[in-house]
């Protein structure tokens, strides 16, 4: 994730700067830290900070998205909740795999699980794995969990990569995935834009191929995933919601089809 995006649009669409190359700069995924945090009623889950108010995120520039002292927004932190409220995953240990991980996340998940978590991401230096999603480097089965937020979307063949996840999940095994989420249509995709500045027209943002939509779950049919999908609005309260500022948001708990 990309904390500094907006600054760099016009090198964007210009051509002067690619994805892979702003994305392989590890500065431009550390969060900006302001000086001095006042205590408030705002209160991240990941790394407990109480705050007055969040930071400004996105090209938008959301208010209160993002927490000054982990980096999480608010996907990051429904993600959190998800797996620490729902799940066993801090406190059994799994074989995982983390795609484009979140520092926030990261920090966390890797002391519990060890060298059984694993990282990976095409470009990001700091991963423990560079690899591209649609070929990845591991047997059939390997994993027990699958984390994967906001990445699928940056994928030119979707489905090749679904198909990858699929593979290296072990039967029985589960995964949540994010995606950028419409439930009131059908998926948005246009192959014959092929300019970051036509992408960020359509999808409001210039590294994006598609908007998901409703027929999400039979994409991941045909990839060999059974999907459910889990709306913010019924995994937690409006207070908690307001309290750990997390928006209208979606996960999408999968496991392999037939299971």
């Amino acid at each position: 994730m990309l904390y500094a995006l907006g600054r760099h649009l016009g090198r964007i669409a210009s051509g002067e700067l690619d994805e892979r190359t702003l994305y392989a700069q590890s500065r431009h995924h550390r969060v900006p830290r302001p000086r001095r945090v006042a205590p408030g009623v705002l209160v991240c889950p990941i790394c407990g900070l109480s705050a007055r108010r969040f930071l400004r995120f996105g090209l938008a520039g959301r208010r209160n998205a993002v927490c000054p002292g982990c980096g999480s927004v608010e996907r990051h932190r429904l993600l959190w909740l998800y797996l620490t409220r729902s799940t066993d995953l801090m406190r059994r240990r799994y074989r995982i795999l983390h795609t484009a991980a979140e520092p926030a996340l990261q920090e966390r998940l890797k002391p519990r699980h060890g060298r059984r978590y694993v990282t990976l991401d095409r470009d990001d230096p700091d991963a423990d794995i560079r690899a591209d999603l649609t070929r990845l480097p591991f047997p059939d089965g390997h994993f027990d969990v699958i984390l994967s937020s906001h990445v699928l979307e940056h994928v030119r063949d979707d489905q090749l990569a679904m198909a990858e996840l699929a593979r290296v999940l072990r039967p029985g095994g589960w995964a949540v995935l994010m995606v950028p989420f419409d439930p009131t249509s059908d998926t948005r995709e246009d192959r014959t834009l092929d300019t970051p500045a036509a992408r960020l027209a359509a999808y409001g943002h210039p590294f994006h191929y598609r908007i998901y939509g409703r027929d999400l779950p039979d994409r991941l049919a045909l990839a060999g995933l059974a999907a459910r999908i889990l709306a913010a609005d019924r995994l937690l309260t409006p207070h908690l919601k307001r309290r750990h500022r997390v928006n209208a948001n979606f996960l999408l708990l999968c496991r392999k089809a037939g299971q």
